[in-house]
């Protein structure tokens, strides 16, 4: 994310070469990474060594020593009071297992809290005076990180597609400067019925701002894979936008989707930005309307061009973190 962010090229000094490897550096790793998201911990940690290792190397070989130290320092701050934990950092600050132990009680305690500023000074006033100036300059010189958006990768293009429903063969490419939904689903699966309608409704408010609709139909069952039946299926649900009918899983694995429905939000510059799995209103969850914001959010975020710089845009710039997955299919 952080090498994503045009201030950031611009925090390092980058030259417009140093720019340009550097991003074909991050496009190639960040995909093989993104796919890892769903594995157990331990597993992801373990696949993603390699892949960040070789980013580090090839990064070593283009920016200078002052500019890795540099990136160093924004990755050490963009990961929050998370980083003091880590081995490395424990050492350098000292700190005691009491402080260990309380500073990962009070973090974890942010998922009830609504206040994460006042989460991270808590676990900050753990610290001695000593450990917080150590802190801070490892942290290195003060840095808006409100300026990086939170993305997680660009959008991998659709591929292999065995047929368009309302639509002729289409890329995400050509839809670059919309904000596009994109959610897999198949007809027989009924939390899949259950989310159909909320797409639809997303498609008559926003398909005059920017806004993008697209269904990868992905079967689960031999039935399912019939395309006269998605065909048929695809109207009586009332569906007027592209459907690509993905029979061989193409689109499915490439995404590494989980499970039916999946549904994800990408901004005007083609970077996956949100997602949630399952049913969105599932038990009460409300994720029809929090990805309903979420679009409107992204709606108002201005593109950017190849210099970094903000296009025109239809409304103030809004930040996004990356929000949770829904609950699960059942």
């Amino acid at each position: 994310m952080l090498l994503r962010a045009p201030s950031v090229v611009r925090e390092l000094s980058l030259s417009r070469e140093q720019a340009a490897v550097v991003a074909g550096f991050v496009e190639e790793a960040e995909s093989p990474l993104w796919r890892l998201r769903d594995l157990p911990a331990r597993e992801r940690d373990q696949a993603a060594a390699p892949i960040l290792e070789l980013l580090r190397t090839r990064l070593r070989g283009v920016l200078a020593s002052r500019q890795i130290d540099r990136l160093d320092q924004l990755v050490l701050r963009a990961q929050g009071m998370r980083i003091v934990l880590e081995p490395p950092v424990v050492d350098v600050l000292k700190l005691t297992n009491w402080q260990q132990e309380r500073i990962r009680a009070i973090l974890g305690s942010s998922a009830q809290n609504a206040n994460p500023a006042e989460v991270q000074r808590s676990a900050q006033a753990v610290l001695s005076f000593s450990q917080q100036r150590s802190l801070a300059s490892l942290h290195g010189p003060p840095f808006d990180l409100s300026s990086v958006r939170q993305v997680a990768c660009a959008a991998p293009e659709l591929d292999g597609v065995t047929e368009w429903i309302h639509s002729s063969p289409l890329t995400l490419r050509q839809l670059r400067g919309k904000v596009v939904v994109v959610h897999f689903y198949t007809f027989g699966c009924v939390n899949c019925i259950h989310n159909l309608p909320h797409y639809n409704a997303w498609f008559d408010r926003f398909r005059r701002e920017d806004v993008a609709i697209v269904g990868i139909h992905r079967p689960e069952t031999e039935r399912e894979r019939d395309i006269d039946l998605v065909r048929r299926k695809a109207g009586e649900a009332g569906i007027r936008y592209p459907v690509a009918v993905d029979n061989e899983a193409r689109n499915w694995d490439a995404w590494a989707n989980p499970t039916w429905p999946g549904v994800y939000l990408i901004d005007r510059n083609g970077f996956i930005r949100l997602w949630w799995y399952g049913e969105l209103n599932w038990q009460q969850a409300q994720g029809e309307s929090w990805m309903r914001t979420r679009i409107t959010e992204l709606i108002a975020e201005p593109a950017w061009n190849s210099d970094g710089q903000a296009k025109e845009s239809p409304g103030p710039s809004v930040q996004n973190a990356l929000g949770p997955a829904g609950e699960l299919s059942q």
